[in-house]
């Protein structure tokens, strides 16, 4: 799933609210907490990491890890539980004083029936995707004004 958004703040600004966990987790949907193993290599590729996040009123526990870092135009990175692995990429191209967001959203369960029933119900997807999408800019034209 495919989602663009324009976001009045500078490149770099949004790279590190995507890229830094401190800042992905003050903005990333249910997340209470991202720790990597190695924190000074956050920002590289293949670095891994365990998210915490809240599924009603239990916490799960995820493993991640970053697919491709390139400063400052584009961050991906995949989430994986029991059920399925995520898969988020960001295209970050400036646009003046703003930035154009290309996010690419992807769920794929470990179960192939879920996947059929995942592609009858792309609009949930598109859903969550805009949702991430929105949150990362209010929060990143929220922290510009501060």
């Amino acid at each position: 799933m495919k989602q663009s958004i324009v976001i009045e703040a500078p490149i770099v600004d949004v790279f590190d609210s995507i890229a830094k966990s401190n800042l992905r987790e003050k903005w990333f949907p249910n997340v209470t907490s991202i720790r990597y193993s190695h924190p000074k290599d956050e920002s590289n590729t293949g670095a891994t990491f365990q998210l915490t996040a809240e599924e009603g009123k239990e916490h799960v526990l995820l493993q991640g890890r970053n697919k491709e870092v390139i400063h400052p135009s584009f961050f991906a990175f995949e989430i994986e539980s029991q059920t399925y692995i995520m898969t988020f990429s960001y295209h970050l191209h400036k646009k003046g004083e703003h930035t154009l967001v290309d996010q690419e959203f992807e769920t794929k369960y470990h179960r192939p029936f879920m996947n059929v029933i995942d592609k009858i119900f792309k609009s949930s997807t598109k859903q969550t995707g805009e949702f991430v999408l929105n949150n990362l800019e209010n929060f990143c034209v929220l922290n510009r004004s501060n």
